[in-house]
């Protein structure tokens, strides 16, 4: 594993989830293969997958934690081959905000793509997931209004997922993507916000960063701006 370390490996574009392309391309056998830590979603957009320490988690619109079965797949994802290489501890972070500014600082590298895992103490915790999406066409910010929106408190659990930097809009989503699972192993999401107590943050920045790109690519309009689309799909994260 030594030689992969800091490689990140990218399932397909995110402007295929945005225009409306949602069948799995990618096995969570073979998530597994590429990293230790992923986010995604998973085929039809049905729910929240996370990747932490090697096990996958599914996270359902209906509330359900589950454990995908390696043939099933994703649609898109990041996956990381993590292996921290700096440790910071947190406490007090009131908001999503309060973390994405100090972390301007606190974790440097704005032009590296970066991992991270979070393991920590919250007083509040707001996840969110979608529902699964039968039929191809509709764009990301309308499929995202099927959605489950829940809100946790004093809980602990893990944080993983990416900053990215702002030239990869349209490949993926600039700036953070988090995703949690509590340590009872039985909620998750993608995170809207939270309010962390206390906390470690394990850092992982990208020495590769290397993307998988899906067979349907010659059937699909991609040459445009996504920049309108992106804002209206992640709204409220």
């Amino acid at each position: 594993m030594s030689e992969r370390q800091g490689v990140f490996t990218q399932i397909s574009l995110f402007s295929v989830l945005l225009g409306g392309r949602y069948g799995g391309v990618c096995s969570v056998a073979d998530v597994k293969k590429y990293g230790n830590m992923a986010i995604a979603t998973m085929d039809r957009l049905d729910g929240e997958m996370q990747m932490i320490d090697g096990v996958v988690y599914q996270a359902c619109a209906d509330g359900r934690l589950l454990l995908p079965k390696d043939e099933e797949t994703i649609p898109f994802g990041t996956i990381a081959m993590f292996t921290p290489e700096q440790e910071l501890t947190l406490e007090g972070y009131p908001s999503y905000e309060d973390f994405e500014e100090r972390m301007k600082t606190e974790c440097s590298g704005l032009n590296l793509p970066v991992a991270v895992h979070i393991k920590g103490d919250f007083s509040r915790m707001k996840v969110r997931a979608v529902g699964r999406q039968e039929k191809d066409g509709v764009g990301l910010a309308e499929a995202a209004r099927n959605e489950a929106v829940f809100e946790l408190s004093e809980i602990s659990g893990d944080l993983v997922g990416f900053r990215l930097p702002g030239y990869v809009q349209g490949v993926n989503a600039p700036g953070w993507h988090l995703h949690f699972v509590d340590e009872a192993r039985k909620h998750g999401g993608h995170v809207v916000n939270f309010s962390l107590k206390r906390g470690v943050m394990r850092i992982c920045r990208a020495r590769e960063f290397r993307i998988l790109l899906p067979d349907v690519l010659e059937e699909l309009d991609l040459n445009r701006d996504w920049s309108e689309d992106l804002h209206k799909a992640e709204a409220e994260r």
